[in-house]
Protein backbone atom coordinates (compact mmCIF):
# COMPACT_ATOMS: atom_id res chain seq x y z
CA UNK A 1 0.00 0.00 0.00
CA UNK A 2 1.48 3.33 -1.02
CA UNK A 3 0.10 6.16 1.04
CA UNK A 4 0.73 8.00 4.28
CA UNK A 5 -2.26 7.61 6.57
CA UNK A 6 -1.08 7.54 10.20
CA UNK A 7 -2.97 5.45 12.71
CA UNK A 8 -3.53 8.53 14.85
CA UNK A 9 -6.94 10.11 14.40
CA UNK A 10 -7.35 12.36 11.38
CA UNK A 11 -8.46 15.92 11.87
CA UNK A 12 -11.60 17.03 10.02
CA UNK A 13 -9.54 19.17 7.67
CA UNK A 14 -7.17 16.32 6.89
CA UNK A 15 -10.04 13.92 6.26
CA UNK A 16 -11.69 16.39 3.91
CA UNK A 17 -8.40 16.81 2.10
CA UNK A 18 -8.10 13.04 1.71
CA UNK A 19 -11.65 12.87 0.43
CA UNK A 20 -10.87 15.56 -2.11
CA UNK A 21 -7.76 13.70 -3.21
CA UNK A 22 -9.61 10.42 -3.54
CA UNK A 23 -12.71 11.77 -5.23
CA UNK A 24 -11.99 15.10 -6.83
CA UNK A 25 -8.60 14.61 -8.51
CA UNK A 26 -8.57 12.96 -11.96
CA UNK A 27 -6.66 9.69 -12.26
CA UNK A 28 -3.28 9.89 -13.98
CA UNK A 29 -3.97 6.74 -16.04
CA UNK A 30 -6.26 6.49 -19.02
CA UNK A 31 -9.66 4.94 -18.50
CA UNK A 32 -9.45 1.18 -18.60
CA UNK A 33 -5.68 1.14 -18.08
CA UNK A 34 -4.73 -0.71 -14.89
CA UNK A 35 -2.43 1.09 -12.50
CA UNK A 36 1.02 -0.42 -12.14
CA UNK A 37 1.55 -2.59 -9.06
CA UNK A 38 3.16 -1.10 -5.99
CA UNK A 39 6.92 -1.66 -6.08
CA UNK A 40 6.85 -3.15 -2.56
CA UNK A 41 4.45 -5.16 -0.44
CA UNK A 42 4.52 -5.31 3.37
CA UNK A 43 2.77 -7.97 5.46
CA UNK A 44 2.26 -8.08 9.22
CA UNK A 45 0.80 -10.88 11.36
CA UNK A 46 0.17 -11.27 15.08
CA UNK A 47 0.63 -14.62 16.80
CA UNK A 48 -2.74 -14.15 18.53
CA UNK A 49 -6.00 -12.56 17.41
CA UNK A 50 -7.09 -11.97 21.01
CA UNK A 51 -5.45 -11.48 24.40
CA UNK A 52 -6.75 -11.63 27.97
CA UNK A 53 -5.78 -10.58 31.49
CA UNK A 54 -3.15 -13.29 31.94
CA UNK A 55 -1.95 -13.45 28.32
CA UNK A 56 -1.12 -9.91 27.17
CA UNK A 57 1.79 -10.30 24.77
CA UNK A 58 1.98 -11.20 21.09
CA UNK A 59 4.71 -11.99 18.58
CA UNK A 60 4.74 -9.89 15.42
CA UNK A 61 6.08 -11.27 12.14
CA UNK A 62 6.03 -9.95 8.60
CA UNK A 63 7.71 -9.62 5.25
CA UNK A 64 8.76 -7.01 2.72
CA UNK A 65 8.79 -8.13 -0.91
CA UNK A 66 9.16 -6.44 -4.28
CA UNK A 67 6.46 -6.33 -6.92
CA UNK A 68 7.86 -9.46 -8.55
CA UNK A 69 7.65 -11.35 -5.24
CA UNK A 70 11.37 -11.40 -4.49
CA UNK A 71 12.37 -10.55 -0.91
CA UNK A 72 13.57 -7.08 0.02
CA UNK A 73 16.56 -7.99 2.15
CA UNK A 74 18.17 -5.69 4.70
CA UNK A 75 15.54 -2.94 4.52
CA UNK A 76 14.38 -0.99 7.60
CA UNK A 77 10.86 -1.65 8.90
CA UNK A 78 9.33 0.68 11.47
CA UNK A 79 6.88 -0.87 13.92
CA UNK A 80 4.31 1.12 15.85
CA UNK A 81 1.41 0.45 18.21
CA UNK A 82 -1.88 2.07 19.15
CA UNK A 83 -4.13 1.36 22.11
CA UNK A 84 -7.66 2.45 21.18
CA UNK A 85 -10.45 4.25 23.01
CA UNK A 86 -13.94 5.35 22.07
CA UNK A 87 -14.34 8.99 21.14
CA UNK A 88 -16.84 10.88 23.24
CA UNK A 89 -19.01 12.57 20.65
CA UNK A 90 -22.75 12.93 21.16
CA UNK A 91 -23.03 14.78 17.84
CA UNK A 92 -22.18 11.77 15.63
CA UNK A 93 -18.63 12.40 14.40
CA UNK A 94 -18.42 11.15 10.79
CA UNK A 95 -14.62 11.08 10.70
CA UNK A 96 -13.24 8.57 13.20
CA UNK A 97 -14.95 7.26 16.35
CA UNK A 98 -11.62 6.19 17.83
CA UNK A 99 -9.02 7.90 20.02
CA UNK A 100 -5.54 6.42 20.27
CA UNK A 101 -2.51 6.30 22.51
CA UNK A 102 0.43 5.72 20.16
CA UNK A 103 4.06 4.75 20.41
CA UNK A 104 6.86 3.48 18.21
CA UNK A 105 8.23 -0.01 18.77
CA UNK A 106 11.52 0.60 16.98
CA UNK A 107 13.06 -0.26 13.63
CA UNK A 108 13.95 -3.76 12.44
CA UNK A 109 15.82 -4.88 9.34
CA UNK A 110 14.60 -7.69 7.15
CA UNK A 111 16.68 -10.84 6.77
CA UNK A 112 17.80 -12.40 3.50
CA UNK A 113 14.26 -13.69 2.92
CA UNK A 114 12.69 -10.29 3.53
CA UNK A 115 11.34 -11.34 6.91
CA UNK A 116 11.23 -9.48 10.22
CA UNK A 117 10.00 -10.45 13.70
CA UNK A 118 9.49 -8.95 17.14
CA UNK A 119 8.59 -11.22 20.07
CA UNK A 120 6.85 -10.57 23.37
CA UNK A 121 5.17 -7.31 22.44
CA UNK A 122 2.69 -6.17 25.13
CA UNK A 123 -0.77 -5.67 23.63
CA UNK A 124 -1.45 -3.22 26.41
CA UNK A 125 -1.08 0.36 27.62
CA UNK A 126 2.44 1.40 28.50
CA UNK A 127 1.69 4.66 30.36
CA UNK A 128 1.68 4.45 34.15
CA UNK A 129 -0.90 7.18 34.68
CA UNK A 130 -4.60 6.97 33.90
CA UNK A 131 -5.52 7.57 30.28
CA UNK A 132 -7.16 10.87 29.43
CA UNK A 133 -9.63 8.75 27.45
CA UNK A 134 -11.93 6.96 29.94
CA UNK A 135 -13.72 4.62 27.50
CA UNK A 136 -11.45 1.89 26.08
CA UNK A 137 -12.34 0.13 22.83
CA UNK A 138 -10.30 -2.93 23.89
CA UNK A 139 -8.45 -3.23 20.62
CA UNK A 140 -4.70 -2.82 20.07
CA UNK A 141 -3.43 -1.90 16.61
CA UNK A 142 0.02 -2.62 15.15
CA UNK A 143 1.62 -1.26 11.99
CA UNK A 144 4.75 -2.18 10.01
CA UNK A 145 5.98 0.46 7.56
CA UNK A 146 8.77 0.59 5.00
CA UNK A 147 9.80 3.88 3.41
CA UNK A 148 12.18 3.22 0.51
CA UNK A 149 12.74 6.85 -0.45
CA UNK A 150 12.52 10.40 0.83
CA UNK A 151 10.96 10.25 4.33
CA UNK A 152 9.22 13.55 3.61
CA UNK A 153 7.64 12.67 0.26
CA UNK A 154 4.51 11.15 1.80
CA UNK A 155 4.95 7.72 0.16
CA UNK A 156 5.60 4.54 2.06
CA UNK A 157 4.33 0.96 2.24
CA UNK A 158 2.65 -0.52 5.29
CA UNK A 159 0.55 -3.30 6.74
CA UNK A 160 -1.72 -3.28 9.78
CA UNK A 161 -2.96 -5.92 12.16
CA UNK A 162 -5.01 -5.71 15.35
CA UNK A 163 -5.57 -7.69 18.53
CA UNK A 164 -8.85 -7.86 20.42
CA UNK A 165 -8.53 -7.48 24.19
CA UNK A 166 -10.88 -9.65 26.26
CA UNK A 167 -11.23 -7.71 29.54
CA UNK A 168 -12.33 -8.87 32.95
CA UNK A 169 -15.81 -7.59 33.84
CA UNK A 170 -16.28 -5.20 36.74
CA UNK A 171 -19.36 -4.10 38.68
CA UNK A 172 -20.59 -0.71 39.81
CA UNK A 173 -23.18 -0.27 42.54
CA UNK A 174 -24.53 3.09 43.67
CA UNK A 175 -26.95 5.04 45.83
CA UNK A 176 -28.14 8.60 45.10
CA UNK A 177 -29.06 10.96 47.91
CA UNK A 178 -32.06 12.25 45.93
CA UNK A 179 -33.93 11.30 42.76
CA UNK A 180 -35.37 14.77 42.17
CA UNK A 181 -32.99 17.71 41.97
CA UNK A 182 -33.27 21.42 41.27
CA UNK A 183 -30.73 23.83 39.75
CA UNK A 184 -28.32 24.82 42.51
CA UNK A 185 -28.64 21.51 44.38
CA UNK A 186 -25.73 19.18 44.97
CA UNK A 187 -26.24 15.59 43.88
CA UNK A 188 -24.27 13.07 45.95
CA UNK A 189 -23.68 9.54 44.68
CA UNK A 190 -22.05 6.86 46.82
CA UNK A 191 -21.22 3.35 45.75
CA UNK A 192 -18.68 0.65 45.15
CA UNK A 193 -16.47 -0.58 42.30
CA UNK A 194 -15.55 -4.28 42.27
CA UNK A 195 -14.09 -7.03 40.12
CA UNK A 196 -13.00 -10.63 40.77
CA UNK A 197 -10.18 -11.17 43.25
CA UNK A 198 -6.74 -11.74 41.79
CA UNK A 199 -7.08 -9.10 39.10
CA UNK A 200 -5.36 -6.19 40.78
CA UNK A 201 -6.39 -3.54 43.32
CA UNK A 202 -9.49 -1.40 42.91
CA UNK A 203 -7.94 1.47 44.84
CA UNK A 204 -7.59 4.58 42.69
CA UNK A 205 -10.14 3.52 40.08
CA UNK A 206 -11.79 6.58 38.61
CA UNK A 207 -15.54 6.96 38.93
CA UNK A 208 -17.11 9.62 36.72
CA UNK A 209 -20.48 11.31 36.78
CA UNK A 210 -22.10 12.91 33.75
CA UNK A 211 -24.97 15.33 34.25
CA UNK A 212 -25.01 17.06 30.84
CA UNK A 213 -25.16 15.15 27.55
CA UNK A 214 -22.58 17.26 25.68
CA UNK A 215 -19.78 16.50 28.15
CA UNK A 216 -18.28 13.10 28.79
CA UNK A 217 -18.29 13.73 32.53
CA UNK A 218 -18.90 16.64 34.89
CA UNK A 219 -17.50 15.29 38.15
CA UNK A 220 -15.13 12.52 39.15
CA UNK A 221 -13.57 10.81 42.14
CA UNK A 222 -11.52 7.70 42.88
CA UNK A 223 -12.37 4.53 44.79
CA UNK A 224 -10.66 3.64 48.05
CA UNK A 225 -8.93 0.34 48.83
CA UNK A 226 -12.33 -1.33 49.33
CA UNK A 227 -13.76 0.10 46.12
CA UNK A 228 -15.98 2.61 47.92
CA UNK A 229 -16.47 6.09 46.49
CA UNK A 230 -18.43 9.32 46.85
CA UNK A 231 -18.87 11.75 43.97
CA UNK A 232 -20.77 15.04 43.97
CA UNK A 233 -21.98 17.40 41.28
CA UNK A 234 -23.56 20.86 41.42
CA UNK A 235 -26.76 20.79 39.39
CA UNK A 236 -27.33 23.32 36.60
CA UNK A 237 -30.55 24.08 34.78
CA UNK A 238 -29.50 22.17 31.64
CA UNK A 239 -28.39 19.02 33.46
CA UNK A 240 -30.75 16.24 32.39
CA UNK A 241 -28.44 13.31 31.58
CA UNK A 242 -27.34 11.50 34.74
CA UNK A 243 -24.89 8.67 34.08
CA UNK A 244 -22.31 7.08 36.38
CA UNK A 245 -19.41 5.05 35.01
CA UNK A 246 -16.07 3.66 36.10
CA UNK A 247 -12.75 3.82 34.25
CA UNK A 248 -10.26 1.25 35.55
CA UNK A 249 -6.62 2.10 34.90
CA UNK A 250 -5.88 -1.43 33.70
CA UNK A 251 -6.79 -1.78 30.01
CA UNK A 252 -7.71 -5.40 30.77
CA UNK A 253 -10.43 -4.46 33.27
CA UNK A 254 -13.71 -3.30 31.71
CA UNK A 255 -15.52 -0.34 33.20
CA UNK A 256 -19.20 -0.40 34.14
CA UNK A 257 -21.96 2.12 33.47
CA UNK A 258 -25.18 2.96 35.29
CA UNK A 259 -27.93 5.38 34.29
CA UNK A 260 -29.11 7.18 37.41
CA UNK A 261 -32.82 7.60 38.24
CA UNK A 262 -32.46 11.34 38.75
CA UNK A 263 -34.65 14.07 37.31
CA UNK A 264 -33.87 17.78 37.21
CA UNK A 265 -37.00 19.82 37.98
CA UNK A 266 -37.08 23.64 37.74
CA UNK A 267 -38.06 25.41 40.92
Amino acid sequence: MNTRIPLARLTTAAALALATTAIGVPATHAAGTPEPPDPFKVTLTSSAAATDFTHRTVDLTGTVTRADGTPAAGVPVQLSQNVTFETWNPWGDPIDPTERESRGLGTLRTDAEGRFALSGVPADRWEKEDSKFPSPSHEVEFRAAYDPGDPDDGHFFFADTSVTVQPVASTLSYKVDKTKVHPGDTLTVTGKVAWPAGHGPVKGTRVLLRTYYETEFNAQTTADANGNFTVRAKIRKDDHDFVLFSAPKDYYIAGATKELPVKNVPR
